[in-house]
């Protein structure tokens, strides 16, 4: 039963994240950026271009991408693992995560850095993402986890 969660969780999060050749209509209550009033407007608009022109994201995005993936231990658990992401490992992230099924929570740190952390309610399942501001006042995805178990 566990197995079918996560897998469930896995294909719904790793869905939403796929690279479309068509830009999908999204109703605008899942079209979802950061809730949280408190993000700076540079940040907001960064985040809305990043998942909308496949370009941009690519050019802002620090290279070797650290993180970690899931790794499989047994048909029933996993566990994370230091991985890097590279170009050519990458999938292309879009917005569209519904706020029904999932829980996105996003926090700042300063005023250089925002942490990420999409959740699906039915399941403590999750990946995080950590954007950071650099020197040149851009923008940039500096870390990736994909699905983890997350507290809920």
């Amino acid at each position: 039963m566990r197995f079918l969660l996560l897998f469930l969780s896995v294909s719904f999060l790793f869905y939403n994240c796929q690279n479309r050749s068509q830009t999908a209509n999204v109703p605008e209550e899942t079209a979802t950026l950061p809730a949280d009033a408190d993000l700076p407007a540079d940040f907001l608009e960064f985040y809305k271009r990043f998942h909308d022109d496949s370009l941009y994201q690519m050019s802002h995005i620090s290279w070797p991408l650290q993180g970690d993936a899931s790794e499989q231990i047994d048909s029933t658990h996993y566990r994370p693992k230091k991985f890097t992401w590279t170009p050519e490992t990458w999938r292309m992230m879009r917005l569209g995560f519904s706020t029904k099924d999932y829980l996105i929570e996003t926090q700042m740190l300063g005023d250089m850095m925002v942490i990420e952390r999409i959740r699906a309610r039915s399941v403590s399942f999750g990946l995080e993402r950590r954007f950071a501001k650099q020197t040149n006042g851009e923008w940039e995805l500096i870390y990736y986890s994909d699905v983890q178990e997350r507290g809920k």
